[in-house]
């Protein structure tokens, strides 16, 4: 399966057994010369769209792309990006579209879901984050009647998005412990307003990522009551960025260019906790105390098409994808960009 490097040619990342001819092929698109200046390589004159505007839900898998900002990676590589936030990575697929947004960094889920629905069709430029212990919880507020996970049913469950990444890896524990997923409701509420529908009682419990998790944990002692990253969902892909074939094709050094500035605030976010812990507090205004604490999940340096087709295949799982679905020709026009 092919694979995508998300590790700059200017950083010091390794990339152990990638084969030569697909180093050459990374390197051609992101325009970089072989043995040339890297930061060189990419004049803002040769750049397509050196305006670059990406959709973000906030969340600690931004981490290399706000180090890369914060770093001016970015504009070393001439590129002025912009970054708004969305609810959900759902809320931006149509703005990438349109065009309106030109890449999207979202729940893996959401953009399996939009290329077999035909919604769109899009190209992977790089990973964001992967599950870890502690990352994702759901969680209920102090004092809550709801102490297990069969308690649930009937329940009110809060999750960003609808058929995304919160509803299957809910979904997925339920199953494992026999309960029915239709037996408990999702609603939708943004990460950021999660601790105060808690505190309020307008939901029962919530799906939390961090850095949200962590500050309702300090600020209204939400309690958890259990870990996502278990069983089949454990260590489990999350998010990443995207863009459409059509975009990518049409900006081909603006796109290399985006990659590989990338790269190198992911390079910092997978080796520097204190990096990654910085750049929350300056992106989010999470406080420190929140930050030294929150759990983190990883920061892989590439996206395969297996890491594509995990994702694909929990999801028809969990009835969040038609058992008709090719896992595996999907993950390929995903990774290939069609090519």
């Amino acid at each position: 399966m092919a694979r995508i490097p998300a590790a700059s040619p200017h950083g010091p990342v390794t990339f152990a057994r990638i084969s030569a001819r697909c180093v050459a092929a990374v390197i051609a698109v992101a325009g970089l010369a072989a043995c040339g200046n890297s930061r060189a390589s990419t004049s803002q004159s040769a750049m397509e769209k050196p305006d670059v505007t990406v959709a973000v839900v906030p969340a600690t898998s931004l981490a290399g792309l706000y180090i890369a900002q914060q770093r001016g990676y970015f504009a070393q590589e001439g590129l002025h990006v912009k970054i708004v936030t969305v609810a959900s990575g759902v809320n931006a697929l149509p703005d990438l579209v349109n065009g309106s947004v030109d890449i999207d960094e979202g729940q893996w889920t959401s953009d399996v879901a939009a290329e077999a629905a035909g919604a769109a069709r899009l190209r992977v430029l790089a990973p964001g984050n992967s599950g870890g212990n502690g990352l994702e919880e759901v969680v209920t507020p102090p004092g809550s009647a709801v102490t297990s996970i069969d308690q649930l049913r009937g329940k009110t469950i809060a999750v960003n998005a609808l058929k995304g990444l919160a509803v299957l890896l809910t979904s997925n524990v339920l199953n494992s412990y026999g309960v029915d997923p239709a037996s408990v409701h999702f609603v939708v509420v943004p990460f950021p307003a999660m601790g105060a529908a808690l505190a309020a009682r307008r939901v029962d419990a919530a799906f939390m990522t961090e850095p949200f998790l962590s500050a309702a944990q300090d600020q209204a002692g939400v309690v958890s009551l259990f870990d996502i990253d278990q069983g089949a969902a454990q260590n489990f892909p999350i998010a990443g960025y995207v863009t459409t074939q059509a975009w990518a094709a049409r900006n081909p050094a603006t796109r290399g260019a985006f990659a590989a500035a990338l790269a190198r605030g992911q390079q910092v976010a997978a080796t520097r906790r204190s990096a990654v812990e910085q750049a929350m507090i300056r992106a989010l205004k999470v406080s420190k105390q929140t930050a030294a604490t929150m759990a983190l999940g990883t920061y892989p340096l590439t996206m395969t098409g297996n890491d594509l087709i995990r994702v694909a295949t929990l999801m028809k799982l969990n009835g969040l994808l038609p058992p008709k679905v090719n896992a595996t020709a999907l993950a390929k026009e995903m990774i290939s960009g069609g090519q």
